[in-house]
């Protein structure tokens, strides 16, 4: 069967209001108002806009536009035209309702179907009567006047759509914005998920301030000055991309060049609670350039690397010091913002407090750890249902849940996994931590890596530093049949941040690889790798006990096999299999192979 053609597109769905009403009331006379509107409205409009008109249904139409900006400045105008025709009449005003969305159809040679028309219609039948409503993914796509005139209508629950929505609204000039009534937060499930307030306060920006200091000249001539500066700047800049921290801009921090510096007083006059300091110098060809970490409360050191290149090519050694700080400073500064909130008092903890603390029993990888992450994520969301943070994450978790098989009921927990992925998405925040969850729920839950692999790479190009980002991509890689280039991805993790907490997921991943290459004596080694990195994480002994079986290493896989069962006492080949969503066909049987041969019962 041939594959449907598709096409991204942009659907802007009209609606008179109470239409019903004008046919009972007067039939002949709404029918020519509906025509004098299309004749003098819509029809001599549309063309300069690059718009046709793909369905009309008596009190409606689908109009389909090249692009976001012209479909809603053609909205805006249409309903700027109804409402001067409506002030000038001496009957009652007939409305329009519009909703305009990002939509992904299927093409025949005259019609549109797909579910995004049903989703614009839906959109449509909640907007304000006389206005707009469009998504985030429409005003992602908005810049300046056209953005800021849309305000934010909070999240909608939508008809047959299993999700919330979350939308913004327009209005003609002089007609009032339409008050919104908040519905409570509930718990986040696949058929209910929560419907957070329309018009939540601001949370504050939780995230910690950092400044990089101007780095010294300890050259012998100090010569080098102009490098520094240099380091300084890309450092700076490739920082201001880690989302988990905000940086002092780069003239702000140029005002303490070449002037001692206490940090404890930098930290009150910027208000900064890190500081990164460092200094060049030169020993014959070769550059050194040193950095460390200093929280500045304290004083303490938290961290320090070096560097080194050569003097003729200084601008290839100031983009890897910037690459080496970044990946470095993202784990050494998360594990101090852990430890400050493992100081507060739990009920006075914040979303992104919640969030923080519920990170390291996220990445423990055991059963009991992984429902305490579930648990604070829970309290996040009901602190803050749009958190996208913590909506990703418990995806994720959901996700460790059913694939290392410690779900009660796995099909309700993969359609709640999948439901909050798909809602993380709707909100659309440019987070790389968002979008590497989504990418790994989407990634261990399915066969198909393709989706998982469009948010990851987003991720990347957000910021090519993230450990974590590269190691979910070498899984993606990996069940992608290129395990190849899975490996250069783990080992890119590993180099950018070799003291994170989640490396031993590296490690387990290059094991994947390499059991996917058939090369079953490096996977046994690997998967041992990866358990001394992360002791007490029992899922990893299933993939060493394959892997050593496949290898002929007995007693290796036996042992391994004993630890699984120690654990999960009823464990089975039939479920191991019932648990695995991201491989299929031989690969998959190959595992289960081993699994037998290590002495796991069927």
């Amino acid at each position: 069967m041939a594959r449907p053609r598709r096409r991204l597109t942009v659907i802007a769905a009209l609606d008179v209001v109470g239409y019903s009403e004008l046919i009972q009331r007067d039939e002949l006379g709404a029918i020519r108002e509906m025509r004098a509107i299309y004749r003098s409205l819509v029809r001599p409009t549309i063309p300069r806009f690059g718009a046709h008109i793909i369905k009309t249904m008596g009190d409606g139409g689908l109009i389909e536009f090249p692009s976001v900006l012209d479909a809603v400045e053609w909205t805006m105008a249409f309903q700027n035209g109804m409402a001067a025709r409506n002030a000038t009449r001496g009957r009652p005003p007939i409305e329009v309702r519009a909703a305009i969305v990002l939509a992904d159809l299927i093409l025949t040679e005259d019609d549109r179907f797909g579910a995004a028309i049903g989703f614009a219609m839906r959109l449509q039948a909640a907007a304000p009567p006389g206005g707009i409503a469009i998504t985030h993914s429409v005003r992602w796509q908005l810049l300046g006047e056209p953005a800021a005139a849309f305000k934010p209508a909070g999240f909608l629950s939508l008809r047959s759509i299993p999700y919330p929505v979350e939308a913004w609204f327009w209005m003609p000039e002089g007609k009032p914005m339409p008050r919104l009534v908040p519905t409570a937060g509930q718990t986040l499930t696949p058929t209910s998920l929560a419907v957070p307030p329309l018009q939540p306060a601001e949370q504050p920006d939780l995230r910690p301030l950092t400044v990089v200091l101007p780095f010294d000249d300890l050259s012998p001539r100090s010569d080098h000055e102009a490098f520094a500066d240099g380091v300084v700047e890309e450092m700076t800049a490739t920082l201001s991309r880690v989302r988990d921290i905000r940086v002092v801009a780069r003239n702000s921090a140029f005002t303490y060049k070449g002037k001692p510096t206490d940090v404890r007083s930098l930290g009150r006059d910027l208000g900064v609670r890190y500081v990164i300091e460092g200094s060049v110098r030169q020993a014959g060809e070769t550059l050194r350039v040193t950095a460390q970490l200093v929280e500045a409360e304290t004083g303490a050191h938290l961290w320090s690397g070096r560097k080194d290149g050569t003097v003729h090519d200084p601008l290839t050694l100031q983009d890897e010091v910037a690459t080496l700080v970044a990946g470095a400073l993202r784990p050494a500064i998360r594990a101090a913002e852990i430890e400050r909130v493992r100081r507060k008092a739990t009920e006075t903890l914040k979303t992104h407090e919640l969030v923080l603390q519920a990170m390291p029993h996220f990445w423990a990888h055991r059963r009991e750890d992984n429902a305490a992450a579930l648990a604070l994520l829970q309290k996040a969301l009901l602190a803050d249902p749009r958190s996208s943070a913590a909506i990703s994450l418990k995806g994720w978790c959901l996700s460790q849940q059913i694939t290392y098989l410690w779900s009660d009921d796995p099909a309700a927990d993969r359609a709640e996994a999948i439901a909050l992925a798909e809602l993380a998405a709707e909100l659309g925040e440019p987070d790389p931590l968002v979008l590497t969850a989504i990418g790994a729920t989407f990634s261990i839950l399915n066969t198909d890596q393709s989706r998982a692999l469009q948010f990851i790479e987003r991720a990347i190009a957000l910021d090519s530093t993230f450990a974590w980002a590269w190691t979910r991509l070498g899984y993606a890689q990996a069940y992608s049949e290129r395990p190849e280039l899975g490996i250069e991805s783990f080992e890119k993790a590993i180099a950018l941040s070799p003291e994170d907490p989640i490396q031993f997921n590296a490690f387990a991943g290059i094991a994947t690889c390499h059991f996917l290459l058939g090369n079953y004596a490096e996977a046994a080694h690997w998967a041992g790798q990866s358990l001394h990195g992360r002791p007490g994480m029992v899922w990893a002994y299933r993939l060493q006990a394959t892997s050593a079986a496949l290898a002929g290493q007995t007693t290796l896989a036996r042992n391994a096999v004993r630890r699984l069962l120690a654990e999960s006492p009823g464990l089975t080949v039939a479920g191991v299999r019932d648990g695995i969503k991201n491989l299929a066909g031989p690969q998959l049987d190959r595992y289960m192979e081993g699994l037998k041969l290590a002495g796991l019962p069927e």
